[in-house]
């Protein structure tokens, strides 16, 4: 055998300070692999959480919108019924309208804009 080819003495055959470093080294690799592996285990419970406040969030959202078009539809619902007064000049449904919060003015002719007329040229 060559001298650049011989094997490693048995831990047995090492100097005590040889094999302390090597246990300490070997101390120090499993506890990095440990912290790895705990990092990893606490990255997978965080997206899992994120998960479900996202799942929480756009059920939320989902809400608001339906809440916004039942507003709009019930904004609509008013100005028909407050149009349909005045020109059915219906008093029971106006005493409704007014009982429930809801006040109009009538516009006479006269307050009404003209559309702008194009001059020819």
């Amino acid at each position: 055998m060559s001298d650049d080819l011989q094997a490693a003495p048995p831990a047995s055959m090492q100097p005590p300070a040889r094999r302390v470093r090597g246990r300490w080294l070997v101390l120090l690799r499993d506890g990095l692999a440990l912290a790895a592996l705990t990092l990893a285990v606490l990255n997978v419970a965080s997206v899992q959480r994120n998960r479900s406040a996202q799942a929480v969030l756009a059920q939320g959202e989902e809400a608001a919108v339906r809440a916004q078009t039942v507003v709009n539809l019930n904004s609509s619902l008013v100005q028909l019924m407050a149009k349909t007064a005045v020109e059915q000049q219906d008093v029971a449904l106006r005493e409704l309208l007014a009982r429930n919060g809801v006040t109009f003015q009538l516009s006479t002719p006269s307050q009404i804009p003209a559309p702008p007329q194009a001059t020819a040229p």
